[in-house]
């Protein structure tokens, strides 16, 4: 994907100069993109990315599977952001594959940094019930989510 941020072209720049050894990064990101849909949210995912504690993110299965989004392929390089779209980390996808909503364990919850699935739950309620509404579709336990692991690799 082309940049038009200048803020992503300088970023993807030093990425691209520290990292040097990242044979497999292309010379574009495949994505820019910030977690969740609120200020707050963003920033505590983008830290926790940078922390360690979040390696994996989860996303509603209905964009992909209507060829509204690009399935997520392993070795894509992408660059997190805060929710005013600044550059934060570069993640490299490892692997993703389809789990029920209601499928989701306390596992998973923490590698996507949310320390308890009690929690996970809470938050994701809410956010797949706003997107799950804008698709005229109930958010359900049977609801297919892509669990997306990744790597950080910039900043190391």
């Amino acid at each position: 994907m082309p940049l038009s941020d200048p803020r992503h072209v300088a970023f993807w720049a030093e990425f691209r100069a520290a990292v040097p050894g990242d044979q497999d990064a292309p010379a574009q990101p495949t994505g820019v993109f910030s977690f969740d849909d609120n200020e707050r949210g963003a920033a505590e995912c983008a830290l926790a990315v940078l922390e360690g504690h979040k390696v994996a993110t989860s996303a509603l299965a209905l964009p992909f599977d209507l060829g509204e989004d690009r399935f997520p392929e392993p070795g894509d390089h992408e660059i997190v952001t805060l929710f005013d779209g600044a550059p934060y980390a570069v993640i490299r996808i490892t692997r993703w594959d389809r789990i029920r909503f209601g499928d989701v364990d306390e596992a998973f919850a923490i590698d996507e940094g949310d320390g308890s699935l009690a929690a996970w739950r809470k938050t994701h309620l809410r956010y797949y019930g706003t997107l799950c509404e804008a698709y005229g579709v109930p958010l359900t336990d049977a609801t297919e989510l892509l669990r997306i692991f990744f790597d950080r690799v910039y900043p190391e």
